[in-house]
Parts: C-alpha cells; sequence; structure tokens
C-alpha cells in the first residue's frame, strides 16, 4: 500500500484495475471517491495509481492473487485497516487461461480466480461493508452458460473480443449478509 489517503471521501474497491473495463472504471470512479486497485501486478497498480493521482484524485494499491484465498482475506484485513468508508466494490478481475492450470490448492486456475478468489474477498469485506454498499460481480459472456457457440477459428481477434464482452451481475452486499 501507498501512502495515506483521505478518509473522508466515499471509498470504492476494485479488483482487476490495471487494464480494459477495470481501468476504465477505476479511472471514472476515482471522479466520485478513494479508489482502493486490488490487483496483483504492483507495476501496473501503481501506474494506474499514479494516473489517478495525476488527475488530482486519490487512489491506494494493495497487490493481491485472487487465485490465492489467504491473500484475499489478507487483502480485506489490510482494507480493513485503512478506515476509509466503503460504498462499493466491483469484483472486475479475471482470467481466460488458454490452458487449464491448478492453483496451490489444487482448483482449477481460471475458477479460483474468476468465482471462488472474488467470493472469499466479497465474504471477508462484507462485516465491514454498510447497509446500502453496492457489491458487483462481472462476468465475461464466455462463462455464460448460453453461450454454446465459440467464436469460429477464422474470426478476427477483435470478434472473439466482442463475444467475450463483460457482463455486469449486480447484487446488494446486505443480501450476502
Amino acid at each position: 500500500m501507498s501512502k495515506t489517503v483521505p478518509t473522508n471521501r466515499n471509498a470504492y474497491i476494485i479488483t482487476g484495475p490495471t487494464s480494459g473495463i477495470g481501468r476504465l472504471t477505476a479511472l471514472e470512479l476515482a471522479k466520485h471517491g478513494t479508489v482502493v486497485l486490488v490487483g496483483r501486478d504492483r507495476g501496473k497498480l501503481d501506474e494506474v495509481q499514479k494516473t489517478i493521482e495525476q488527475r488530482g484524485r486519490h487512489a491506494v494499491s494493495v497487490v493481491c492473487d485472487l487465485s490465492d484465498f489467504a491473500s484475499g482475506r489478507r487483502v480485506a484485513a489490510e482494507i480493513v485497516a485503512l478506515n476509509l468508508p466503503i460504498v462499493g466494490l466491483l469484483n472486475n478481475a479475471g482470467i481466460f487461461p488458454m490452458r487449464a492450470t491448478k492453483n496451490a490448492l489444487g482448483w482449477d486456475m481460471a475458477f479460483a480466480t474468476n468465482h471462488l478468489g472474488p467470493f472469499a474477498l466479497t465474504e471477508a469485506l462484507v462485516p465491514h461493508l454498510p447497509n446500502g454498499a453496492n457489491v458487483v460481480f462481472i462476468a465475461s459472456a464466455v462463462e455464460n452458460p448460453e453461450h454454446t457457440s465459440p467464436p469460429r477459428p477464422s474470426a478476427s481477434a477483435a470478434a472473439r473480443c466482442r463475444a467475450r464482452t463483460p457482463t455486469p451481475r449486480r447484487s446488494s452486499a446486505t443480501s450476502l449478509r
């Protein structure tokens, strides 16, 4: 984590803020309060934090490997220790590996990173979220069971990316209690 952040501004936690929709969302959220950037690459987190701070906004970054549930719980404790008025959690981080791999506990890496890790982080944070806080999960269309036809091999990279456009899923933190 880096320098002190103001504790009198609303705070938003976002996982996966270093590229794509996560990066754009982090930059937008920074206009409304302090952003807690959660990701696995310190260098990329620092770059996003620097961009936010150059715009006169506030951010703090914490390193977390969501495929490691202990890392998620540790990061939750670090975030709680910041004493920020958290009003939202956006679970955006996700991976789409080209081949199956396992995490240290033997779970499929994509399943652990995209589902179990965000759930563990959210579960650790829920007792510290105020009633009415927003908890949002982003899921890729690749994980949509109704999406049965994979992109054709001849499809361009852009078409494959469009087929994986994130679909927001939203729930209230109070419903998780």
